[in-house]
């Protein structure tokens, strides 16, 4: 597919779709992103469970399934619309307003945290237009920052046990009580593409009444 341009939208109006996955990430983030239309106006970003010393091949797969710009998140980078976004291997990924920071991976005890601090960040930073969607993995990274989004007004969706290839993750996303939608890699695609109809409805109307 030939991408096209990330748009320039103001990026007050930009709703955030993480998408926050490790082993058997890969099969749903291609098969949600080949159902998405190019423009829907949301920002989506890929952070994944990567070892530090490990080339991610994501940036080099992803556009063979989405006409949409994949880009490898650099320090500083402004968030566009209609774009997707990959986690480095081996930084954290923090959103300043509508801009990614990185910063080391700090080695820790047990599975990476790396999905749940950039969703805290993201709760922080984006309030109700942050969509979380948990995917296949082993652990519960992510889950411990499901309260903080949906206290802030944003939408949690989680990948149907049955389709996951590791459920552990969606399992411990549904366990928080926080998840709105328990869907297969399809549902998700098109709730997602639901979703941003909606909002692309309310700020038209928005801009007419002003």
């Amino acid at each position: 597919m030939t991408n096209t341009e990330p748009s320039t939208e103001n990026n007050d109006d930009l709703s955030f779709v993480c998408f926050g996955a490790s082993a058997g990430g890969m099969e749903p983030y291609l098969k949600i992103l080949s159902l998405m239309p190019a423009d829907t106006g949301l920002v989506f970003i890929i952070i994944h469970h990567q070892p530090s010393d490990w080339k991610s091949l994501l940036p080099e797969i992803i556009p063979r399934y989405t006409s949409m710009p994949v880009r490898l998140v650099e320090d500083g980078d402004i968030a566009k619309a209609n774009c997707v976004y990959v986690g480095p291997p081996g930084k954290q990924v923090y959103m300043a307003d509508s801009r990614f920071k990185l910063s080391p991976l700090l080695k820790q005890r047990g599975w990476p945290k790396n999905i749940s601090s950039f969703l805290h960040s993201l709760a922080s930073n984006q309030t109700k237009n942050a969509i979380a969607v948990i995917l296949s993995g082993l652990d519960a990274d992510g889950a411990a920052a499901l309260k903080p989004i949906k206290d802030a007004g944003g939408i949690v969706i989680a990948q149907d046990f049955h389709t996951a290839k590791q459920p552990e993750m969606p399992i411990n996303a549904v366990d928080t009580g926080c998840v709105d939608f328990l869907l297969t890699p399809t549902e998700i695609a098109e709730k997602l593409s639901s979703i941003a109809e909606q909002r692309k409805h309310s700020r038209n109307t928005k801009s007419r009444i002003n």
